[in-house]
């Protein structure tokens, strides 16, 4: 009882020194901002934007996919992580400070859960002679290196990449459980724990599709540190056996998450500039780099971008055929040394093991820092083991060369945890992390797109211009889509300073180079709209709609532009399929109102104005609408209360200057401003003379 009573004493003290160890080191990552695919997957997805815990708003979140493809339907898409977010959005908005509070929560209990699991590894047969004393500093040291490693960042920091990281604690839970299980005596506990570790690995699944390979894993381990090494009879038997099924769920794994059409997975080279050989050929060198980084994790090499170019031929880059011979050498070495070196093996096959599924064959970019989160969850229990038999071998021999190590382990955490902090500081703004990403990958075209991003929410336009201007003659791994968002942002740059002309001629250079980016049509239809070209923007939107028939905001802007030809009947109907559709409310209605304005049906017209100025301020206009009709209506009270609003809200001078603006050729699709302006004069007639 005693032993026990210590043991849990002792553990929480682990926890409570990993939660102080990590809390310090990502203590400025509270206020980092949003970045990149934080806008698709939380800023514009309305899915996880619930305001009630509702059944209906739950499973909208469970299904929360990002629609950068409009013409897909809404699917199961990473749910269990699409609902954190949505519990985020719930309890704080957009306040980036829940978010970051969550994801590193994540993170103390994935180096938790690393640490209980390598404590479970050295009770297994192969490794339970190690003695004792030994397992909780290997574990412990392990733990805190991976966890402090700054490469891990980029999965911490970055609040959409809580995905990988809520994979791999669910991963490293489910691996934990079946150790527990593996090596329980009591077949209840051991049927808990197992039941335990096959719905970890199904939240794991849940929140990244990558954590598939899980069940291969558990052979691995099976095979590591269970089973003798001469496989005969049973064991052999019982190894084939679980190998089978961990491919039998792999495939089924596959053909789930690719909707029974397995091979649809390579449609995504069709956008990238490299083909699926160029890709296996470069993937070697990646994940060396990986490796390189993890193992000299210098703030100055880790970015969110990398000069990384695909390989074309086996020699060019002249690294290529060196990396690929020296990975396969890497896993050769680590399955014959198995027996002797069980521990690095270990490490060695889970790194590329759980690299399989985004280093391997699907057309992915190529890079990405936080990928290496929970392949590297074991690539310190070799070096801690090794730093154990260092310190071992000076302690029995009573050297100062001890407390030079001591102090060596001491310095390497603290220079782990302040480089941590450092790179945090490069995610704290959007300007800040494209500024830091365009100084180590110069040759790239993401971070120019992104810095000049940032520049324009700054409201420098003039710099962004240059930084998109520059952009075009850079490498990209998805050619087209690229430059086409390069011009539709240099268009949208001389749009929003008046250049239409400049603007439309950008835009329709570009959509001839690719059809089917909607982003310039879209701008294109608001271009001519602009300059009252009804029947050009009209085209675009029946581009649009033709392929996307559904879409709430083309339907909109359809409706509205319809109602600028006239064609009233039109227009109400793509208004109505708008608002039917989802999209914003408060407009829709408002121009259906407009619509029966123009109609002359006044009564139906104030009905629809109403509702959409419902449960929030009226703007000058709705006022200037709802007064308009109250006065067709010819009603009294509803004319003195909203022409006092109005007055209220905006000044006389104001008020004629926006009247003024009211060209004679659009006047019958206005209130009538003569009819108004008698009203008001009534009430201040000095003033509006």
């Amino acid at each position: 009882m005693d032993i026990r009573r210590n043991s849990a004493a002792h553990s929480w003290k682990v926890f409570c020194l990993l939660v102080v160890i990590i809390g310090v080191a990502y203590g400025n990552s509270f206020q980092a901002g949003w970045h990149f695919d934080d806008s698709d997957h939380i800023l514009t997805n309305k899915a996880v934007q619930i305001t009630n815990l509702t059944t209906g708003s739950i499973a909208g979140a469970l299904s929360a996919a990002p629609l950068r493809d409009e013409r897909s339907a809404p699917k199961i898409f990473r749910p269990l992580a699409g609902l954190s977010f949505a519990l985020n959005w719930y309890f704080g908005g957009s306040n980036v400070f829940g978010y970051h509070l969550v994801n590193l929560g994540i993170h103390f209990l994935a180096a938790w859960f690393l640490f209980l699991s390598i404590l479970y590894l050295f009770k297994t047969p192969k490794l339970v002679s190690y003695e004792d004393g030994r397992q909780d500093f290997i574990a412990l040291l392990a733990a805190v290196l991976w966890a402090l490693n700054p490469i891990q960042t980029q999965a911490v920091t970055y609040i959409v990449q809580r995905m990988a990281a809520m994979a791999a604690m669910f991963y490293i839970l489910a691996l934990f459980l079946y150790l527990r299980g593996r090596l329980s005596r009591c077949k209840t506990a051991r049927l808990v724990c197992f039941f335990g570790a096959g719905a970890a690995f199904c939240c794991a699944m849940a929140s990244k599709e990558n954590t598939i390979v899980f069940p291969i894993v558990l052979v691995l381990v099976e095979f590591v540190f269970f089973q003798p090494f001469s496989l005969t009879g049973k064991n052999k038997k019982v190894l084939v056996f679980c190998s089978i099924a961990a491919l039998v769920l792999l495939a089924s794994g596959i053909l789930l998450f690719s909707r029974g059409a397995p091979l649809s997975i390579f449609n995504g080279y069709g956008t990238r500039p490299y083909t699926l050989i160029e890709r296996m050929m470069t993937q070697p060198r990646v994940l060396l780099f990986y490796i390189s980084q993890i193992f000299y994790p210098a703030a100055t090499r880790l970015s969110f971008q990398h000069d990384i170019f695909h390989s074309t031929a086996l020699l060019n880059p002249w690294t290529t055929l060196p990396s690929i011979i020296l990975v396969l050498s890497l896993i050769t070495f680590a399955c014959l040394q198995i027996r002797r070196l069980p521990l690095l093996s270990f490490a060695i096959l889970f790194f590329f093991l759980n690299h399989m599924v985004e280093s391997t064959i699907l057309p992915l970019e190529l890079v990405f820092e936080h990928r290496n989160y929970l392949p590297s969850m074991f690539l310190f229990l070799p070096v801690a083991g090794g730093i154990w038999r260092v310190f071992a071998y000076y302690r029995s021999q009573r050297s100062g060369m001890y407390y030079i190590l001591v102090g060596f382990i001491i310095l390497l955490i603290a220079g782990l945890g302040w480089t941590t902090h450092i790179r945090n500081m490069a995610w704290s703004t959007e300007w800040s992390l494209w500024q830091d990403a365009l100084k180590k990958a110069p040759g790239s075209i993401r971070p120019y797109i992104g810095l000049a991003r940032a520049y324009e929410n700054l409201g420098d336009r003039r710099t962004a211009l240059d930084l998109y201007e520059k952009a075009l003659d850079k490498y990209s791994e998805r050619p087209d889509a690229y430059r086409t968002i390069v011009l539709n942002n240099i268009g949208r740059i001389y749009f929003a300073e008046g250049y239409y002309d400049k603007a439309i001629k950008i835009w329709s250079d570009a959509v001839v180079q690719v059809k089917d980016f909607n982003g310039l049509r879209s701008n294109l239809a608001l271009g001519f709209a602009r300059q009252k070209k009804w029947d050009k923007a009209l085209a675009q939107l029946d581009c649009l709609l033709e392929r996307l028939p559904g879409n709430p905001q083309y339907n909109f802007l359809k409706g509205s532009y319809l109602i600028q030809t006239g064609r009233l009947d039109d227009a109400l109907h793509h208004l109505r399929k708008a608002f039917r559709a989802g999209y914003d409310a408060s407009k829709t209605l408002a121009n259906i109102g407009i619509v029966y304005y123009c109609k002359q049906n006044y009564t139906k017209a104030g009905r629809f104005l109403i509702w959409a100025s419902s449960g929030r301020k009226k703007t000058p206009e709705m006022l200037i609408w709802l007064l308009a009709v109250n006065l067709k209506l010819d009603d009294r009270k509803g004319r003195d209360y909203y022409s006092e609003q109005l007055l209220k809200t905006v000044s006389v001078s104001d008020l004629n200057s926006w009247m003024e603006l009211i060209s004679d050729a659009d006047h019958h699709l206005y209130p009538d401003k003569e009819q108004i302006r008698a009203c008001l004069r009534a009430r201040i007639p000095k003033q509006l003379e």
